[in-house]
């Protein structure tokens, strides 16, 4: 529970939607939810092929790092880079990512 201190107190019901937004912000989900709704997109932002053999893994200071289980997907993914970052930025403008690094392990689906 948080107490504010000096903050003038809400009165009322709120609707689950109006406090989800702020539960996410004092919890830094941001990223959390960010990487989750990448993996679902990740098909329609990289094709069909590139999307079974890789996946988004984390966000890590505005840096999307992706696991690859081969290194010719990796390197695909490294001459695909630009279009990839403009894509994400298209879809989730609330979440900076400037920059992608592709590691070479295997993935957990």
């Amino acid at each position: 529970m948080k107490f504010r201190i000096k903050e003038k107190r809400k009165n009322g019901l709120y609707s689950f939607e109006s406090l989800l937004p702020d539960i996410i912000h004092d919890y830094d989900l941001e990223k959390s939810f960010t990487i989750e709704e990448l993996v679902s997109q990740w098909y329609s932002i990289v094709g069909d092929i590139i999307s079974t053999h890789s996946k988004p893994d984390r966000i890590y200071k505005n840096v999307l790092f992706v696991s690859a289980d081969h290194s010719v997907y990796a390197n695909e993914i490294i001459m695909m880079k630009d279009v990839i970052l403009k894509k994400i930025s298209e879809q989730f403008p609330f979440q900076a990512v400037r920059d992608l690094k592709v590691e070479i392990k295997s993935i957990r689906w």
